[in-house]
């Protein structure tokens, strides 16, 4: 199991029980915001908040440890794409520009 299976559990139960983000932070104590940012992998929570999730949402033991495990924040699951200037659409077959 990863951050991104946990994640995809919590959306998933979260439905399932009918729940709203601000159902579950009231539960956690934290803001919606935080709250909702945490559960999707952006924050990590205190032993006390993910066990608290856990309960509410079902989730075994693994998932509960994952949610409080320091997150790698700027990652994607891509490659960056290149930066392109402005100069490098003047130098396409289609420039038009005159002098």
């Amino acid at each position: 199991m990863n951050r991104f299976d946990v994640t995809e559990a919590i959306v998933a139960a979260k439905i399932a029980k009918r729940l709203k983000w601000a159902d579950i932070a009231k539960k956690v104590g934290q803001s919606k915001e935080w709250t909702t940012a945490a559960l999707l992998g952006q924050m990590a929570m205190t032993e006390k908040q993910a066990e608290t999730v856990g309960k509410l949402l079902g989730l075994g033991k693994e998932a509960v440890t994952l949610l409080q495990e320091v997150p790698y924040k700027g990652s994607l699951p891509t490659a960056v794409p290149p930066i392109r200037s402005s100069t490098d659409s003047m130098n396409s077959s289609t420039c038009t520009a005159q002098p």
